[in-house]
């Protein structure tokens, strides 16, 4: 079971136009809180039924609090709205344990690009390696510098960070920023699809298809084309095998593999259901997957070894799974 527990909103901060900050504590005791380590993420439970993934952008060595950002969506009916509009301090707000799966790998060089609400965990990874003294730059792009959150506290990183505000700097040069890379340096990117597109274009042109120096987390697959329905060869059913648990079943190419797990009791983490989060991440031990996420990179996609149950679906008669 996901661990939850509430906690009340101690501040809200207008950080920037359409942005706020939310600052959580314990309603009651003062124990810290669980830990956390720089990109790590918590899930929002909003009265509508919806979850939300939100980073912690505060100080991972104060356990007093959490602090996430909210970005106001304007289609939004849930999550954002709700916490712009409704939300107000006091209130509590029933949330997860800190998950960790965009984590900041040891390497000569970071480059750091952000594009909008994406600098939320970019600004905890470049706090980080300013703090341990390790070599990084930090491009973040925006709209315009009022939508742009948290300046203040990222210029207290001095010159290894740009501010690109678009409608007078335009864009980040991604190809100089990906070619710039010494040996074994990596590029951590956040932020809207087409930044993230754009970024892996300029390392494949780079490094070639199977560029391994691109790091990135997504929280929305707006903009993301829906696959067509996946064929498997040689009927209209495959065998699924569970061998940790032992079961063996026939399903249907698109029916949930999440969902059949869980209906057999089988607890498997996972927050999103859009393949964007990573939680549920599987070991595959044989067959072939068509995969959909937008977690794992080409070559760990190419391995074949790993997959997102919740959206992945197999592309070979039989698939073994380590569950």
């Amino acid at each position: 079971m996901v661990e939850q527990r509430e906690l009340r909103v101690q501040q809200m901060t207008w950080e920037a136009e359409g942005v706020i900050s939310v600052r959580l504590v314990r309603i009651e005791s003062r124990d810290p809180l669980p830990p956390w380590s720089p990109g790590a993420h918590i899930d929002v439970y909003v009265p509508d039924g919806t979850t939300r993934q939100y980073s912690l952008c505060g100080d991972p060595h104060d356990l007093s609090s959490y602090q996430i950002a909210v970005l106001r969506e304007p289609e939004s009916r849930g999550g954002s709205a709700y916490l712009h509009e409704q939300l107000r301090v006091g209130d509590q707000l029933l949330v997860t344990r800190p998950k960790h799966h965009f984590n900041l790998e040891e390497a000569p060089f970071h480059a750091l690009v952000a594009g909008g609400i994406g600098i939320t965990p970019i600004m905890t990874f470049a706090e980080e390696l300013a703090r341990t003294g390790r070599p990084y730059s930090l491009t973040y792009g925006g709209r315009t510098a009022a939508t742009m959150a948290f300046r203040d506290r990222l210029g207290a990183l001095g010159g290894a960070v740009t501010f690109l505000a678009e409608d007078e700097q335009g864009r980040p040069d991604l190809d100089a920023i990906v070619r710039s890379l010494p040996p074994g340096g990596l590029v951590y990117v956040c932020g809207p699809l087409p930044l993230l597109r754009a970024v892996e274009a300029a390392a494949e042109a780079a490094y070639g298809a199977e560029q391994d120096v691109v790091r990135f987390e997504l929280f929305s697959r707006a903009g993301v084309e829906e696959p067509e329905p996946v064929a498997v060869p040689d009927g209209e059913t495959y065998e699924l095998v569970l061998t940790r648990t032992g079961h063996t079943l026939r399903l249907k190419p698109d029916a949930s593999i999440l969902d059949v797990v869980l209906a057999l009791g089988i607890e498997v983490e996972n927050d999103c259901r859009d393949g964007i989060c990573g939680s549920c991440v599987t070991r595959v031990l044989a067959g072939t997957v068509d995969h959909r996420d937008l977690v794992l990179t080409k070559k760990e996609q190419a391995a074949m070894d790993q997959m997102m149950i919740c959206c992945s679906r197999p592309t070979s008669t039989r698939l073994e799974l380590e569950l």
